[in-house]
């Protein structure tokens, strides 16, 4: 499980750093949704080692003046948050088993359902209030981030 948490910090490194700095936010989650599923080759999850009990690994990652709180989280059993409202922009990707979101309608106060199968993701913003169910061996990857405000004007005019 350290190996494929390896794995998938070192892709999160590479492809922040080739994201353009202005971008922030659930765009930016989004951006890098995509590019750690097109990199899915480069986790081996085939030598899986998988232990009687779950895991949840946790990294803080730093680039280019992005916090990122990254989670590799194995569930032997079932697991369920139930009304989780998110305090940072948050991105989801699934690895292994079927996971089912509800997510709250603002307006409607009703929940919208949706499915991830393996490979797939779905980004959420900030103050979303959601229900997440994981089954049982189900392997999931959360990123959180800090929207961190960073002027990347020039300060001064640099004429000739």
């Amino acid at each position: 499980m350290d190996i494929i948490l390896k794995e998938i910090v070192a892709i999160i490194k590479e492809e922040t750093e080739n994201i353009n700095k202005k971008i922030y936010g659930t765009i930016f989650l989004e951006i890098l949704k995509e590019r750690i599923i097109d990199k899915q080759d480069q986790i081996n999850l085939k030598n899986l080692e998988i232990h009687n009990s779950n895991i949840n690994l946790e990294e803080n990652i730093s680039v280019l003046e992005k916090n990122l709180f990254f989670k590799l989280s194995f569930y032997q059993t079932p697991k369920s948050f139930l009304k989780l409202k998110l305090d940072k922009n948050f991105l989801l990707i699934v690895f292994k088993e079927l996971i089912k979101i509800d997510v709250s309608n603002k307006n409607s106060q009703k929940f919208v359902n949706f499915s991830l199968k393996p490979f797939m993701g779905v980004t959420l913003s900030k103050g979303t209030v959601c229900n997440l169910n994981f089954p049982k061996n189900s392997l999931i990857m959360q990123l959180e981030t800090d929207d961190v405000d960073f002027d990347i004007e020039k300060k001064s005019d640099e004429t000739i």
